[in-house]
């Protein structure tokens, strides 16, 4: 996991993580609806959000195994639950091969990231996340999501 802000431009990352960066830098997604965005097939693609962010105890820790995510905030504030992966936990409800993406019960000693607008969260595969919580209370927020196919850098 990562964590900064998007004004950071000399990251020590992966160049298909930089070429994500530079991407959210020079968007301009104020006129973008909700969608899913192909910046490079399916190896990278962009998906703006506009979710309604949700009560901490609510919803379940994902992970993926074919993407990288990047969580990056446009507008209002967002915690995102982390813990590193553990394989050794059972999946409440698995679709890693139709979406690549599988959920576990909640976890006791989550982090919480509390991200607001211009910072973003890198979650490698495997790294448990819950994103879209409320810090206080339930706001809406419009943020991307850049999923990168983890061959982009392997």
């Amino acid at each position: 996991m990562f964590l900064s802000h998007i004004s950071q431009t000399s990251l020590p990352l992966p160049a298909a993580l930089n070429a994500a960066l530079a991407y959210l830098r020079h968007t301009d997604f104020s006129q973008m609806a909700p969608g899913r965005y192909p910046i490079d097939g399916d190896k990278m693609i962009a998906i703006v959000q506009t979710p309604l962010t949700q009560p901490w105890e609510t919803g379940m820790p994902e992970f993926h195994q074919r993407y990288i995510d990047i969580q990056y905030l446009l507008e209002g504030e967002e915690v995102i639950g982390f813990l590193p992966a553990n394989p050794t936990l059972e999946n409440a409800k698995d679709q890693l091969d139709e979406r690549d993406i599988a959920f576990v019960h909640p976890q006791a000693n989550e982090s919480r990231l509390v991200l607001t607008p211009g910072m973003f969260a890198i979650f490698f595969p495997g790294e448990l996340h819950k994103p879209c919580r409320a810090l206080n209370e339930p706001m809406p927020i419009k943020k991307v999501v850049i999923k990168i196919a983890v061959d982009l850098i392997t």
